[in-house]
């Protein structure tokens, strides 16, 4: 494989690092942190994070932040990286199907489908950002921690932090003891999944661990085919495709060596791949029906009905879990990651590099519709590629924890996004006089580059009262080659596709659009008191960035092509305590935050676009981890939050096809002969709700165990409720999730000696019917994707080396 120019040039820097370091690293300690003491009692004990880039009691860091341990993760059955939400407050995922991963915190998010986005909740693995949204998903395995930080973090982690950051940590080398597991899953939808880990010492100071999972399952959204012969159209086949399988795998291997009592080299290979996975379709609701055939809308042109799913051919009701779309859809993707870590004791200070290297090849199908015939089809492709180098230096000098370093990150996607059918239809009459079936072509290379300095630092003012200091300067520098192409071979053959509009087009008219040169600072100040051993109370601001981008849309203006930068200042003021001689954990959170060109992403219209608006938002967390005793363990968590979102475009004009001959006008749309065209009297939506925002939600965990029979039986409890909430920032009644709640079991058996478990799970046992994902087409209707409905299966997991 041909590596990119600069993790050449990075890659031998580090190997030169390597070679030099056993001759003259200095000092007595070893280059690993030490890491402090993990409780190994209930679930009240505190857990080590890394939320400022070093081992720390979870119970001293001045930032809220959430954390499970790798057996707790175990204990809730996650195995994908977006199962951890439920136990995570103010944290939601929104996803339609493993191609895109849109995490939620405190409502900030980029809920835009299109490849080119980076978004404002960071995802870190293994110490290592993660770029694209669309190598965000996978399967979770072999897992240490998962940290959740809450706020801007964008002083140690970077300027696409805004809302906060969500960080995965592996188990890694650190034994020498031979260890390692083996697990097989099986439930229903034929679920399975089998993995394992194995892990030791090669040598003296040399070890490794290698983890590998296999999944694959049925889709839990059936395809159906519609019954319309009332209507006189006959049956009309499905696709005979079920949404929402698996089929893929992944395996990672970490390399450990200690070049020398003060310096210790990690290497990390990561492979994953995703393999003809059924995905890429909706459900069909929210439809009232016009004569024209149209869905009703308000006069921002949202669909607002609220009457749930139906066969969007006979308008009769339909299970969410089933699926009436023509098109088969999938997704193929290859992800390979290269990393190497060198952390090195220079004699009090202590110095690490990180250098990856991350490539992704996806393809991606999608019926847009959910009608079984072509309304709206997706095809999309990027070739991804990103490197990174990080070095960083810290140390403590008198009163004084200090951090600074500097970053560089070099990203290049090459892809296209092509859309077929009535989002283009003016397109297609302005291109070609008339269409048939249309099809807009975006084809892009962006080529994105950035580097930062940072300096954090934490100043003892008394023995309890400690001055947290941190700054960054980040610059951006990214440049777009852009082709919007146009072809319909069956109405307008043509030896090549008629070119609409390109970067060159767009930058005539707004010079410079398809460049963005972008530098600007980020903010940590945090007063910290410890007002006794075991409370920590805390008051911080923090001011956040994120880049501009482009908005990939089949029609987009020259003025709406980039859209800006964002900034956001957040206050917020804590508590951390722990109660009862150790036994209960609460830890609490109040936020305000102001938004200053709030990146919002609108699909009014059917068109994909985002704007810039101010917004602001304020809220709160409550924590609780209680163990009372040996044999019960409780969690609770509680979230409230107002937000408004000043103004964004409402959709303006929409385009649709004459679905019957003759069909009437309706009160925006008018009948042009093959084609409606549809205005639409309000322009702006105002002081809309961010997405994914409930006003209160819960969590809850309740876990009980005893010993029986040479073991333990534990019995588990756990769930979230969440209240009302838009799954879109446009607001439109059409895409408002009410409130749910969903519940999952489990009863696990684990022997003593042996520590072999066997574990019968249910999630969703009531079968709760809610929605992961809603797209607001207009007077095309909502289509939405569904999370499961109850499952139920076994787990057994054989460990050893223990």
């Amino acid at each position: 494989m041909k590596l990119h120019k600069a993790a050449r040039r990075s890659i031998l820097l580090s190997a030169t690092a390597t070679v030099f370091a056993p001759f003259v690293a200095t000092g007595s300690a070893h280059a690993q942190e030490v890491p402090v003491e993990e409780g190994t009692g209930g679930i009240a004990d505190t857990i080590v994070v890394t939320a400022n880039k070093r081992s720390e009691n979870l119970q001293k860091v001045p930032i809220s932040v959430s954390a499970f341990s790798g057996e707790q993760i175990d204990r809730l059955g996650i195995t994908d990286t977006t199962q951890i939400t439920q136990q995570i407050p103010s944290l939601r995922v929104n996803a339609f199907s493993p191609n895109l991963t849109i995490f939620s915190l405190r409502g900030i998010s980029q809920n835009n489908f299109t490849d080119n986005l980076e978004a404002p909740v960071a995802v870190y693995q293994d110490n290592a950002y993660i770029a694209s949204m669309n190598a965000v998903s996978g399967q979770l395995f072999d897992i240490k921690r998962v940290e959740v930080l809450r706020g801007p973090q964008g002083t140690l982690f970077g300027r696409n932090a805004t809302g906060g950051l969500i960080h995965y940590l592996s188990e890694d080398a650190s034994t020498d003891r031979l260890n390692g597991y083996v697990q097989g899953q099986y439930g229903r939808f034929n679920d399975w999944s089998l993995e394992g880990a194995v892990g030791g010492g090669l040598s003296e100071g040399f070890r490794f661990r290698a983890a590998a999972r296999v999944e694959q399952a049925d889709g839990y959204i059936k395809s159906r085919d519609t019954d319309a012969t009332a209507l006189g159209f006959g049956v009309i086949p499905g696709s005979g495709q079920d949404l929402g399988g698996k089929d893929g795998w992944a395996a990672r291997l970490n390399i450990q060596a200690d070049l020398s009592p003060d310096a210790t080299l990690n290497l990390w290979y990561k492979h994953s791949e995703d393999n003809s996975v059924a995905t890429g379709g909706y459900v069909f609701e929210n439809c009232i029906y016009l004569d024209n055939g149209f869905c009703d809308t308000n006069a921002a042109g949202l669909s607002d009905a609220r009457n749930g799913v139906i066969n969007a051919i006979t308008a009769e009701p339909a299970s969410p879990w089933e699926h009436f779309g023509e098109r088969p859809g999938s997704l193929d993707r290859v992800m390979n990651s290269y990393q190497g870590q060198l952390d090195w004791d220079l004699g009090g200070v202590e110095l690490t590099s990180i250098t990856n290297y991350l490539t992704m090849d996806k393809v991606y199908q999608e019926d847009g519709d959910a009608l079984p015939f072509l309304i709206v089809n997706v095809d999309s492709t990027v070739d991804f590629r990103q490197f990174s180098q990080e070095l960083r230096l810290a140390g403590e000098t008198g009163l004084l924890s200090w951090q600074v370093g500097a970053y560089y990150l070099d990203m290049r996607y090459d892809g296209s996004h092509a859309v077929t059918g009535a989002p283009i239809y003016d397109l297609a009459i302005a291109g070609n006089g008339g269409f048939s079936v249309p099809k807009v072509d975006q084809q892009y290379l962006i080529d994105s580059e950035n580097w930062s300095i940072f300096a954090q630092g934490d100043l003892e003012l008394t023995d309890r009262l400690t001055l947290t200091l941190g700054g960054r300067y980040s610059k951006d520098n990214k440049a777009i080659d852009y082709a919007n192409v146009l072809s319909d071979p069956t109405f307008a053959p043509q030896p090549d596709p008629i070119v609409l509009f390109t970067d060159k087009d767009l930058a005539a008219t707004v010079p410079g659009v398809n460049r963005e040169k972008y530098g600007d600072w980020a903010a940590r100040v945090s007063l910290n008191f410890q007002a006794t051993p075991d409370t920590l109370l805390f008051a911080s601001w923090n001011r956040g960035i994120k880049g501009g981008n482009w908005s990939l849309s089949s029609n987009i203006n020259a003025a709406d092509f980039r859209h800006d930068p964002e900034t956001l200042n957040s206050f917020e003021a804590g508590f951390k305590t722990t109660l009862l001689d150790g036994d209960l954990r609460l830890n609490g959170t109040a936020f305000h935050y102001i938004y200053d060109d709030y990146q919002a992403f609108s699909l009014a219209g059917g068109v994909p676009q985002v704007f810039n608006s101010d917004a602001h938002a304020t809220g709160a967390e409550l924590e609780a981890f209680w163990s009372p005793s040996p044999r019960f363990d409780a969690v609770f968590g509680g979230t409230w939050e107002t937000s408004s979102v000043d103004s964004i475009p409402a959709t303006g004009v929409q385009f649709g096809p004459e679905l019957f001959p003759g069909a009437p006008d309706s009160e925006f749309c008018t009948n042009l002969g093959g084609v409606f065209r549809c205005d639409f009297p309000q322009a702006n939506i105002t002081d809309a709700e961010l997405p994914n925002a409930p006003r209160f939600s819960l969590n809850y965990l309740l876990r009980y165990n005893v010993n029986v029979a040479s073991g333990n039986v534990a019995a588990q409890v756990d769930g979230a409720w969440y209240d009302d909430q838009f799954l879109e920032v446009t607001n439109g009644l059409g895409s408002l999730q009410e409130a749910y709640n969903v519940t999952n079991v489990s009863l696990t058996y684990e022997h003593d000696d042996t520590g072999i478990s066997l574990t019968a799970w249910a999630r969703n046992v009531f079968d709760q019917e809610y929605r992961a994902y809603a797209l607001n087409l207009g007077i095309l209707g909502v289509t939405s994707i569904y999370a499961p409905p109850a499952t139920y299966g076994a787990t057994l997991r054989i460990p050893f080396g223990r």
